[in-house]
């Protein structure tokens, strides 16, 4: 009975902190408040990304007319690999979306890209070019598919806008392929609508199901989401909901209420403003840790009050999430902002797809031009506008946990790992300091682990192991509830994990 008695209470203890969070030997990012109680002086931190060089330019006759914003990055086989846009001059500036080509770069540092002659398309009579496909200009999304059988491995997604030469009518369709070169339309249409950006898909191992971040209208651009567990079959929709406007003479109206929201604009956002494109990515470093880099676009009123329809600036914001379904920021400030007026980035700019591992950073790319959304209209047809752009980012640093000068602390909800040691992902350079102490799921310290016995850190790491009077070893509490308290000083502080 007296043994009942104390489980009881120990379940109500418990109980009170919360569920135990099991964070084995992953490593755990400070997105949100999940691993922040009892702070002070604490606040999080959105970092944004260090603009590096740029990386693609419109150097070939294919791409004499622009680089178009839509594109994706991944690295498959220790290779570096990239899909983006271009649009060749042989029309108007603003000329019809079945002109647009899908070209090919790869890479062994992620920052000089080669345009490989891959003798896969014809253009003008020749191969010698690093074309793959001809395409409508929303597309050139690609990922890899681990479910895929080989010849199926890529996939690219792609909105099909000619009723009359689409297969089953317009809408999103995927090609596959089975090295990212060659590629084959699947001829079943996945998706009835047309929604005209860079729509996205990749198979998300969390829930086992493929994820699509799809346009969407709510009144405004919004970001949608679709799960399915058959990616080359048709993807689920309400298709009782009204559309939330129609979308031209040719083209189906785009959702609405039809699919539901994973991200987009609200009260705290300027009047009249949207997000244009999502670059969702799941994290692969950390667990439950999901970004999306959504432009951001301020409208300008339209002729004959503005100069050009659909007109305005558009740079890009970052968001987060911990399942992929719903989405937030943590500061609405520029992940990415807008260059100088004038310059190559200094009207609007959109993210690629995907992330690159390159060393001690991170690697990611977007799409720059000198003007405004809808100022191409003006342009001259042998214009050659666009480039891609290389930035630069700490490995798990996009959002901080960060303590002044004057210092801040806090603890973490009751913990259980695997592991021998603790490290930090941290960054307090000279005069900053962390010190950290492991207490029971009381809040008491643990004899040996206390702040008297914690080695105080300091300088910039991307790992750097925490240790009590010089011993680092934690092997003894793994498998046991624990608490971590933090005092820091000057300090940005971006991720812990234990490992072996």
């Amino acid at each position: 009975m007296r043994l009942l008695f104390v489980l009881v209470l120990s379940g109500l203890f418990l109980a009170a902190f919360g569920d135990v969070l099991d964070v084995g030997s992953r490593k755990q990012l400070f997105l949100d408040k999940r691993f922040v109680t009892n702070d002070s002086g604490i606040q999080l931190v959105m970092n944004p990304a260090i603009k590096m060089e740029t990386v693609i330019r419109p150097d070939r006759p294919w791409e004499s007319g622009w680089i178009v914003g839509y594109g994706t990055v991944l690295e498959d086989g220790g290779k570096f690999r990239m899909w983006y846009t271009a649009l060749p001059a042989e029309g108007p500036i603003d000329q019809t979306e079945s002109a647009a080509l899908v070209c090919y770069a790869e890479s062994r540092d992620g920052i000089r890209w080669m345009k490989p002659d891959l003798g896969v398309f014809d253009w003008h009579g020749s191969k010698a070019n690093n074309i793959v496909l001809r395409a409508g200009i929303e597309t050139s999304t690609v990922f890899v598919d681990p479910k895929a059988p080989e010849a199926e491995r890529y996939k690219l997604i792609s909105v099909y806008y000619d009723k009359d030469k689409s297969p089953e009518g317009s809408g999103i369709y995927i090609y596959v392929s089975p090295d990212g070169l060659h590629w084959r339309l699947n001829p079943t249409r996945l998706y009835p609508f047309t929604p005209d950006s860079q729509n996205q898909a990749f198979f998300d191992p969390r829930i086992g199901k493929y994820v699509i971040y799809l346009r969407k209208w709510d009144p405004l651009r919004k970001i949608g989401r679709i799960e399915t567990d058959a990616i080359l079959k048709p993807w689920p929709y309400d298709r009782t909901a009204k559309p939330a406007r129609t979308w031209g003479k040719d083209r189906t109206p785009p959702p609405g209420a039809e699919i539901p929201t994973a991200f987009g604009y609200d009260s705290q956002d300027p009047e009249p403003s949207d997000h244009y494109t999502s670059a969702a990515v799941q994290y692969p470093w950390a667990q439950d840790v999901y970004f999306m880099f959504p432009s951001a676009y301020l409208h300008y009123p339209n002729p004959p009050k503005g100069r050009f329809r659909n007109d305005g600036p558009v740079d890009i914001q970052m968001a987060v999430s911990r399942d992929g379904v719903t989405y937030w920021r943590v500061d609405r400030k520029p992940y990415v902002d807008l260059g100088l007026a004038g310059e190559p980035d200094g009207g609007s700019i959109y993210m690629l797809v995907g992330m690159l591992r390159t060393g001690n950073w991170i690697s990611q790319y977007y799409s720059a031009y000198p003007f405004t959304h809808g100022a191409y209209h003006g342009l001259k047809q042998e214009t050659q506008i666009g480039s891609i752009v290389r930035l630069a980012q700490r490995p798990d640093g996009f959002v901080s946990a960060d303590a002044s000068y004057s210092g801040g602390s806090f603890v973490t909800p009751p913990l259980s790992f695997q592991g021998k040691r603790l490290s930090l992902n941290m960054n307090a350079s000279a005069m900053g300091e962390v010190q950290v102490e492991v207490q029971d799921e009381r809040g008491k310290a643990l004899e040996g682990y206390s702040f008297a016995d914690a080695d105080p850190l300091h300088q910039n790491s991307l790992s750097q192991i925490v240790s009590w009077g010089g011993k680092p070893d934690i092997s003894s509490l793994a498998g046991k509830t624990i608490r971590l308290a933090f005092r820091m000083r000057s300090v940005k502080l971006y991720a812990f994990q234990f490992s072996e």
